[in-house]
């Protein structure tokens, strides 16, 4: 897949009822979360009903990430021991704001695992090319736009142009660094699925080609605005095969239903191909 997963489900880390659920959904990853979804008194005891779920389960079907606690708590360093046990295991780092944050965290992995670290802040999107280049194991940037937004001080209106500015700064140093395209923010009204689907659009149009689940009932919703349409398709197999044809001939461009075809517009039909 071209851009990676598209839908990555959070699941809470104190919740062992719900692991195998979510490992049977449609979606792409799981996420399962120490962090803001387990009250304190209870990290220890979620920490191992993943460990025991993971040892039920030692053949996972789709990738698993941990959602850890932030480096300045005092259970960081615990989750992410408990994460370097399991190999096929991935993290995510949350409020990540620089790279020596994720140093840190990559010392104590293993070089095979990989990290998601989640931008939630001003500091964290200034510092986004940083965050992608400090360590080969970054895999994809999340965008956690609720706490960003809370740090500024704004509310987010339908159109969400006050969120363009951070999309867009994650997705160029994705981007600039061969990244699959970054993992867009939590839609929290689980109800609302004409919002999650305009929000999604709104985020692909920015290249944000997956997003963050809070419940199994959006994937299905993000699966099919991620996804080409059926009029993207046709357009698209139209190009390639018309566009193949000229080169065959020797030409570099072409007309087609009025449109100017040279390679830039080629290619982006063969990536749409490449998405179906």
């Amino acid at each position: 897949m071209l851009h990676g997963e598209k839908t990555y489900l959070f699941v809470p880390g104190d919740r062992p009822e719900r692991f195998q659920k979510a490992m049977e959904s449609p979606a792409d990853a799981v996420i399962i979360d120490l962090e803001d979804a387990v009250e304190e008194k209870r990290k220890d005891a979620a920490r191992e009903q993943i460990r025991l779920f993971l040892e039920n389960n030692p053949s996972s079907k789709k990738p698993i990430y941990v959602r850890m606690n932030r480096l300045s708590t005092v259970w960081w360093e615990e989750d992410v021991q408990f994460v370097r046990e399991y190999p096929e295991l991935g993290i995510m780092v949350p409020k990540a704001e620089g790279a020596e944050e994720i140093q840190t965290v990559a010392m104590e992995l293993q070089a095979s695992q990989r990290i998601i670290p989640l931008i939630e802040s001003a500091k964290g999107v200034l510092k986004a090319p940083a965050i992608v280049a400090s360590s080969q194991q970054v895999y994809r940037l999340a965008f956690g736009a609720m706490d960003y937004c809370l740090e500024l001080g704004i509310d987010v209106t339908e159109e969400e142009t006050e969120l363009i500015y951070p999309r867009s700064a994650l997705v160029v140093a994705s981007k600039a660094y061969g990244l699959p395209s970054p993992i867009d923010t939590v839609f929290v009204n689980i109800h609302d699925l004409e919002g999650l689907r305009r929000e999604t659009n709104i985020a692909k149009q920015l290249g944000m080609f997956a997003k963050l689940c809070i419940h199994p009932k959006q994937i299905d919703p993000v699966q099919q605005a991620l996804s080409p349409a059926e009029e993207e398709m046709a357009w698209a197999e139209a190009v390639v095969s018309a566009f193949e044809q000229a080169k065959r001939e020797g030409k570099a461009a072409i007309q087609l239903d009025g449109q100017m075809i040279d390679e830039p517009v080629y290619r982006r039909a063969k990536r749409v191909l490449r998405e179906r």
